[in-house]
């Protein structure tokens, strides 16, 4: 199974060959994929603005339990 191509070699993308023999969905798979990147880049942003505000949210958290945290850690609660 190949991973990434070697410096040199010869490629062709897929969807540019189907094309280029007949396929006439080029621009549909095209149009989905931007639309794809659109997505998974809002949920990418919100997934950082989650974990800023967790991180937030435990500092938070330890700063108000303070001693009690010491007695939790044992149990690994």
């Amino acid at each position: 199974m190949v991973l990434r191509l070697q410096a040199g070699h010869k490629y062709c993308l897929l969807g540019k060959f189907s094309s280029e023999v007949g396929w006439n969905h080029c621009d549909t798979i095209k149009e989905l994929e931007r639309k794809r990147k659109e997505r998974t880049q809002v949920g990418y942003e919100r997934k950082k603005q989650l974990t800023k505000l967790r991180v937030k949210a435990e500092k938070t958290a330890e700063e108000k339990l303070g001693p009690q945290l010491e007695v939790i850690v044992p149990i690994k609660y």
